[in-house]
This record gives structure tokens, sequence and C-alpha cells, in this order.
């Protein structure tokens, strides 16, 4: 949530975005840049596509599986001298509604979705 706030981030990246991998960029047909949809069984929100080498498939158990990754900084402005920064779509749209009952901390980092352009 804090980082939506520092002007000189948001200028770097003014809007939603999700990373991804070039194997899964081109699975999906899907460049730099595109807008895409990103979907899970709670919901679904569009940002712009980024393609990298930062992210790389796994082999687990023999099947290929992909990550994205997705910023928590967008989103719902607030309200303030600073509201215009940060706003869009909110990856917490996507995220279930469980948790750790021995922490009581919520799950909101790892879930699953699905990729394609918009």
């Amino acid at each position: 949530g804090m980082s939506r706030w520092l002007e000189w981030l948001v200028e770097t990246q003014p809007e939603m975005f999700v990373e991804m991998s070039e194997e899964l960029a081109h699975e999906k047909g899907i460049r730099g840049g595109d807008k895409v949809k990103i979907r899970s069984a709670r919901g679904e929100i569009e940002a712009k596509a980024i393609v990298t080498k930062r992210f790389r498939p796994f082999l687990v158990n023999g099947k290929t599986v992909h990550q994205v990754g997705m910023p928590w900084h967008f989103g719902w402005g607030g309200g303030g001298p600073l509201e215009a920064l940060g706003k869009g779509p909110v990856a917490n749209d996507l995220t279930p509604h469980v948790g750790d009952a021995n922490t009581t901390i919520p799950e909101y980092k790892a879930f699953l979705v699905d990729v394609e352009k918009a």
C-alpha cells in the first residue's frame, strides 16, 4: 500500500502491470505493453504486460508451471492530496479469502490465475 504514495515510483510505472516470462508470453501470444486480462476464481482485472527474463518457468513433476508477478501498490487511492497516484485495478480483487489459522495471516500473495490478451 505505501509505495503507491511515492510520486517518483508511480512515475516510472503509472499503471497496473503483470510481469511474466518470455515463455509464457510466447505461449499466450502476448507482447510487452499489451493489455491483458488476469483472471482467478474470485475476479478479473486488466493490466499492462511486462515480458521479462526475470521470470522463468518451473518444471514440477515433469510439467511446466508458470508464475506471474503483480504489484500491490495500485488501486483505490483512498482520498487525500495524492489520490491520483497509483489508481487502477486492484490485485486484491483476485486473491482468495483464506488464511493461516496458526498465524491469522491472510494468504494474499500466492494464488492461481490465468492470463490472456485483452
